[in-house]
């Protein structure tokens, strides 16, 4: 608990992402975003169904406009790039393998949106 006068702490401005479209995922799948506190980076976890493509898409958009993102994720997802147009970020990929698909196993993609301080 805070004593009175203490200063709060200090969290980043709101920019927490929302997916706006997911594309070769298969059946039942999807991707959501997992951010404690929007304060620069997070993991979009992603669904997929047993009819997934090997090249997907998933677009984000941010509340606020982004130039810069480093974006990681698990083999499964194949080779992945990156693309920013405004306040959105596409991230894509090709030769996915997603061993399990289709029986509740998340895949997890990490981003992040700004830089350490």
């Amino acid at each position: 608990m805070r004593q009175y006068g203490e200063v709060p702490p200090w969290l980043a401005a709101n920019n927490t992402p929302a997916v706006v479209s997911a594309t070769g995922l298969g059946t039942g799948g999807g991707a959501g975003i997992s951010t404690p506190d929007s304060s620069g980076f997070g993991d979009i976890n992603v669904q997929v169904g047993k009819n997934y493509s090997t090249s997907w898409n998933i677009v984000l958009n941010f509340p606020l406009f982004v130039v810069t993102f480093f974006v990681a994720a698990e083999d499964a997802f194949g080779t992945i790039t990156q693309s920013t147009a405004g306040n959105q970020l596409t991230i894509s990929g090709t030769g996915a393998h997603f061993a399990g698909a289709g029986n509740g196993k998340l895949f997890k993609i990490h981003y992040e949106w700004s830089v350490s301080k």
